[in-house]
Parts: C-alpha cells; sequence; structure tokens
C-alpha cells in the first residue's frame, strides 16, 4: 500500500517517530485525493484532514514531517491550493474563488507552529476566520459575508463544496498550558486528528541523503492513483466492514461518556468522522479495483483513531492534573445554575470563587455547548440552565 511505502521510505533518512511520518502519508494522500475519492455518510465525506503533530519539546521533527509530506503533492495538486499562512477573512474571500472549479474547491493551510494559528484565530478581527476553517471540515451550506470599506461593501461567497485541508505542530507542554475549555467545549479542538509521540523511532546523528528517485516514484504512484479516480469516485462500506465500524463507534461514545471531565466528550465528537476518513483513504490506496472499505480499512483506521482518543484522554487528564480547578469549577457552575435555574452572574461569582476571567471562559464554554444561556435584565446579567440536555 502507498502509505506503508512513504513511511517505509521516509524512515531510511529521518529520525522522526513512526507515527509522524504514517500521518503525514495520510496527510498526503488526503490532499491529494481531496474530491476525488468520497463517501456519503450522510452528506459528502471526502479525504481531507485537519491534523496536529504533538511531542515534548526536542528532535521530533514535526515540521520537516509536515514539509517531506507537502514535497510529495506539491506538484500534483494546484499551486494555487496551498494557502497563506493567517488569511484574512477578506483575503481567503478573493482567493478561493480562483482555485474552484465549479462548485468544488480545496485549500491546504500549514503551520509549523500550531501557536500561530491559534494566537491568530483568537484575536477578535480574525474569530470569524477559526469558524469558517474549523466549520468546514465537513461539508456545509455557502458561505457569503461582506467587506465594508470607504468605496462601498465588497460581498465575497465560499461555496458549500469547498475544504480545507490543515496541517500543524505543536509541543504537548505547550498545548496543555494554552488550550482553553472554550476551545474544546466550543467544538474547535474536536476538528483536528491529534497525533502524539513521545520517544524517536530511531537516531541519525548523520542522516544520509534522501533518495531523490524514491521520492518521486512515490508522486508518480499517487498521482496515477489519483488519475485513476477522474470525476469522483463514490466508496460505500461492505456489510462486514459497517458492522465494525459501527462497533467502533459504540466504543469511542461509550469512552466519551464513561470519562467523567466536562469537556472530554466534545474533544473527541469528531473521531466517528476520521475512522470513516481513514477507512476511505486506505481503500483507495488498497487498489482493489472496486470501491467497497473493507474490515481491513476500518481496522487499520481504528488503530490510528484510537491512538488520538487516547492522546486526548491524556491531555485532557493531564490538564486536569495540573490544573483541577477548572474542571471542579466548570462541574461547580453547572450544578449550581442547575439548581437554581436562573441567577444573576455576580451572585454565581461568590458560589465558584474564581477570578471574573475565569469564569467568563467557563460562561462561554458552557454556552457553547447549549448547557446555558446568558442574558441581560436591568444592567444585570443572568446566567439560565437549559433543561433538555
Amino acid at each position: 500500500m502507498w502509505i506503508d511505502d512513504f513511511t517505509a521510505e521516509l524512515a531510511k533518512s529521518s529520525d522522526a517517530p513512526d507515527e509522524f511520518l504514517n500521518a503525514a502519508g495520510y496527510f498526503a494522500a488526503g490532499v491529494a485525493l481531496v474530491n476525488k475519492a468520497y463517501i456519503r455518510s450522510p452528506k459528502f465525506i471526502s479525504t481531507n484532514l485537519y491534523m496536529i503533530l504533538t511531542s515534548p519539546p526536542g528532535w521530533f521533527r514535526k515540521s520537516s514531517t509536515i514539509g517531506s509530506a507537502m514535497e510529495i503533492v506539491r506538484h500534483i495538486v494546484p499551486s494555487g491550493e496551498i494557502l497563506p499562512s493567517n488569511p484574512s477573512m477578506e483575503a481567503l474571500g478573493r482567493k478561493i474563488p480562483t482555485i474552484c472549479q465549479g462548485d468544488v474547491g480545496h485549500g491546504i493551510l500549514i503551520y509549523d507552529e500550531f501557536k500561530s494559528f491559534l494566537t491568530h484565530v483568537r484575536k477578535e478581527y480574525a474569530s470569524s476566520l477559526a469558524s469558517l476553517i474549523t466549520e468546514k471540515l465537513e461539508r456545509g451550506m455557502p458561505v457569503t459575508f461582506s467587506k465594508t470599506k470607504d468605496s462601498g461593501t465588497e460581498e465575497f461567497t465560499i461555496p458549500g463544496k469547498f475544504v480545507f485541508s490543515f496541517a500543524a505542530s505543536t509541543t504537548t507542554p505547550w498545548l496543555l498550558e494554552n488550550i482553553k475549555g472554550s476551545d474544546i467545549g466550543g467544538g474547535m479542538m474536536a476538528r483536528f486528528l491529534l497525533i502524539e509521540a513521545h520517544s524517536q523511532t530511531r537516531m541519525f546523528e548523520l542522516p544520509p541523503p534522501a533518495d531523490d528517485v524514491a521520492l518521486q516514484r512515490l508522486e508518480v504512484e499517487l498521482q496515477r492513483i489519483v488519475g485513476n479516480l477522474s470525476g469522483g469516485v463514490e466508496f460505500t462500506f461492505r456489510g462486514d466492514a459497517a458492522r465494525m465500524y459501527s462497533g467502533i463507534y459504540r466504543e469511542l461514545k461509550a469512552d466519551a461518556e464513561g470519562h467523567g471531565h466536562p469537556e472530554y466528550s466534545s474533544l473527541i465528537s469528531r473521531a466517528p468522522l476520521y475512522l470513516k476518513k481513514i477507512a476511505l483513504l486506505r481503500a483507495v490506496l488498497a487498489e482493489r479495483g472496486s470501491a467497497t472499505i473493507l474490515p481491513e480499512d476500518v481496522d487499520g483506521a481504528g488503530e490510528l483513531v484510537w491512538k488520538s482518543v487516547k492522546s486526548c484522554r491524556r491531555i485532557v487528564d493531564e490538564a486536569a492534573a495540573q490544573d483541577g480547578v477548572w474542571g471542579k469549577s466548570v462541574i461547580r457552575v453547572k450544578k449550581i445554575v442547575a439548581s437554581q435555574d436562573r441567577i444573576a452572574k455576580g451572585e454565581l461569582m461568590k458560589f465558584v470563587h474564581v477570578r471574573p476571567k475565569e469564569l467568563d471562559e467557563i460562561l462561554e464554554s458552557l454556552v457553547s455547548q447549549g448547557a446555558i444561556t446568558i442574558d441581560k435584565e436591568d444592567n444585570e446579567t443572568f446566567v439560565s440552565w437549559v433543561a433538555a440536555q
């Protein structure tokens, strides 16, 4: 399979962990095959991935691994699909229509540091950009927005069949220290497949030169696979593969509901979607001559997705261990508001004993989850419990 060849070839000259090489191979294949292979479950699902490589600080070659993946696909995808980092809404609004073929389009965002993306979209003027990028993981309705200038209003439309592929890297300590509860509870972090490594698989003090001929062969092979899917091919799950998927889905759901941390379920809510995407990729790359996803495709996808879920669990657990105040405060706020049905924010502050900014973040997270609503009356802010959850 192409993905195995990719991992094996890069391992000859890179001491990046095998987890990173394998994930980068899926990312490269996913980028090349976007809008060429898809499933409908229930709507159109393509091969685009949102991926973060994370590890302890050190020589884990995260950025160079993503770079190697992009070198493979750089000559396969149109150059215009590679978008600039930290783009503005206006820049994307102008750029995206030029790279769409009809109502179908694809854009690639690469960040050497996830920190750069998160810092950018947390700025008030760029907050709508985060919604656009993260909400377009699945197919959506066309998005229209306007930019007001002195000369008038300029309007941009992004079609519903436009998707992003996203890859970034970061260190686990930074992720633990900087991810807010609202990033998780609001669903943004759930969009990313978290690929974590704790140790290097091999070490090259003086790496041998990369085999350019072999890398070009990988590129040609991937291009050939893409060419065989001209016009787009819909894949379907064979009955036994569908049953295996359903079993893993139930296990993922049980894991989410049984963890206990209020934000964990939100964090892994897109794991079933990635199970579909990786199974689809494996079926395409297996080149069996049919558009059928088999149990071995689902099994291989499940292995990768479960590793990502375990990383999410570890990050939530470690974050709670480092600062249990957040998790305990979220639970306490929920209990207090639920018991009162409606309570003044100032009164709530007396019960939870946190700083005003921390309470605002907790309330923002709970609003994103649909657990509470916030309204104002006579210059007083009130928090109300949403009964049906």
